[in-house]
């Protein structure tokens, strides 16, 4: 019986998206440099990963307002964390429907660059190491 409860929770969320790790074509590569360079000024350098997560349900823009809110809360609270811990500087920020980070270790230079695009049909995010 306890599998039955522990199943019901688990179909509930799968109602609602389906995230997936996509394949980083040459096409998904520029487009990540192109974002980087835009946002950090300087292009990825290595490990750049691609998941969507497409939406069951079209959101309207409150939804995606209060999406990409969270996603900023979310994203300022770990690189705090972060920053506290292993000595990194950071940035978060948003414009319109996409949020992005950075963050760079103070020490070695290393970064990573992170993008989220929202619409009413799902979100895509890119990271890269810089």
């Amino acid at each position: 019986m306890n599998r039955t409860r522990l199943a019901a929770p688990l179909l509930l969320l799968s109602v609602f998206s389906v995230a997936a790790a996509d394949q980083v074509t040459a096409a998904v590569t520029t487009e990540a440099n192109a974002l980087a360079r835009q946002y950090t000024g300087r292009v990825c350098r290595d490990d750049i990963e691609l998941d969507t997560d497409t939406f069951r349900q079209r959101l309207n823009a409150a939804q995606i307002k209060e999406m990409r809110t969270k996603i900023v809360n979310e994203w300022t609270k770990d690189l705090a964390e972060d920053a506290r811990e292993d000595g990194y500087t950071y940035e978060v920020r948003y414009r319109d429907n996409r949020v992005w980070y950075w963050k760079r270790d103070v020490k070695g230079g290393k970064g990573e660059f992170g993008v989220v695009t929202i619409n009413a049909t799902g979100k895509r995010e890119l990271t890269c190491d810089q």
